[in-house]
């Protein structure tokens, strides 16, 4: 069965169908997690960050003026949310040098030896990975994480990012070219084995309950106006016309 199209899903959320928006999700929510993890690179914040894209989504639908072009609003909001987490990331680093050293040494080295508890094999590999595509272009970069990461197709990358699919396509054999045959395998098996728990989209339906769309308002009908539009010239035209005449036979 075909899936239903973003223009189809809009219409039915648009209309109080909760249920769509929940397919909508389930159909978007890769992609913008791949997004926001090449954006911030952590899994865990760009989790966050899919869950705040969906909610804004959700919020700001009604205003959405052509659900043609939704693949590319969704960028948008999604890229724009990411650059808001960077800049609060920042912040919060200058406010560490207000802070006591002691502190800081204190709170780092807890900070160490919990990480080094909790490193595993598959944390190894992504920190490879994320250095593997570091060598990449960031046009490269971005086109390969949406692939494997977002499972995207090169078509859906394209509506994405606004950009033409040939385009795409080339970028996308450009970064395998520049990694070696194991490397490019490795970057695959460990984006596409990625999971999105499923607390993300609990929490986006959850939270999306309490929100009530509201409506654009319903534009008023251009046909009466035209037509008194039209009847205001026409009486003009009539009255010069028997100005005219009146001044004819003056």
């Amino acid at each position: 069965m075909e899936r239903e199209s973003d223009v189809q899903l809009i219409q039915r959320i648009l209309s109080g169908d909760e249920a769509a928006f929940s397919i909508l999700v389930d159909k978007h929510q890769k992609g913008v997690h791949a997004l926001a993890w090449r954006k911030v690179g952590d899994f865990h914040d760009a989790e966050e960050i899919t869950q705040d894209t969906f909610l804004q989504v959700y919020k700001k639908l009604p205003t959405l003026k052509d659900p043609y072009k939704f693949a590319g609003w969704l960028y948008v909001i999604a890229n724009r949310l990411c650059i808001d987490w960077i800049r609060k990331k920042n912040l919060a680093i200058q406010s560490l040098e207000d802070t006591p050293v002691e502190d800081i040494e204190k709170s780092s080295y807890t900070h160490h030896v919990l990480e080094q508890s909790e490193i595993a094999s598959s944390e190894h590999r992504r920190e490879l990975v994320k250095k593997l595509l570091a060598k990449l272009p960031e046009s490269e970069r971005t086109v390969m994480t949406l692939h494997y990461l977002g499972e995207m197709t090169v078509k859906e990358i394209s509506k994405f990012l606004g950009v033409s699919v040939s385009a795409i396509h080339n970028r996308l054999y450009r970064a395998r070219k520049r990694l070696q045959a194991q490397e490019e395998s490795l970057v695959q098996e460990v984006l596409s084995s990625v999971q999105i728990p499923a607390s993300v989209k609990q929490n986006i339906m959850r939270r999306a309950a309490d929100i009530n769309l509201t409506p654009p308002p319903a534009s008023k009908p251009l046909l009466p106006w035209v037509a008194f539009g039209t009847a205001v010239v026409l009486v003009a035209l009539l009255i010069g016309v028997s100005n005219q005449h009146l001044i004819r036979f003056q």
